[in-house]
């Protein structure tokens, strides 16, 4: 019983760990708006992530898309890995303890 507990213990600290480095690297390499005011230089080199800053329209903005799934996939990268390696453990633990009776 030691062993199981001390083992999702270290399951525990590795997910904490593990989520909050896909969480830094996220946000890290999220996409960003760079917005060119009217007036500024157009960039020498096309971008599609540049745009016009368009007062009339402040809700729409060019890589909402692209946050949204780069959010997703960094989702399902942190929480999917864990809850594998959790029910990897749970079946070896009860397939262990089954050999034990």
């Amino acid at each position: 019983m030691r062993v199981a507990r001390g083992l999702f213990r270290l399951w525990l600290v590795l997910s904490v760990l593990w989520i909050a480095g896909v969480g830094i690297v996220t946000w890290q390499w999220l996409p960003v708006d760079k917005i060119i005011w009217p007036g500024d230089p157009p960039p020498a080199v096309f971008d599609p992530g540049y745009y016009l800053a368009d007062h009339s329209k402040p809700y729409v903005v060019s890589r909402d898309i692209e946050r949204r799934e780069a959010i997703h996939f960094a989702v399902v990268l942190a929480l999917l890995p864990p809850a594998l390696l959790l029910a990897l453990g749970s079946a070896l633990l009860w397939v262990f303890r089954g050999f034990q009776s």
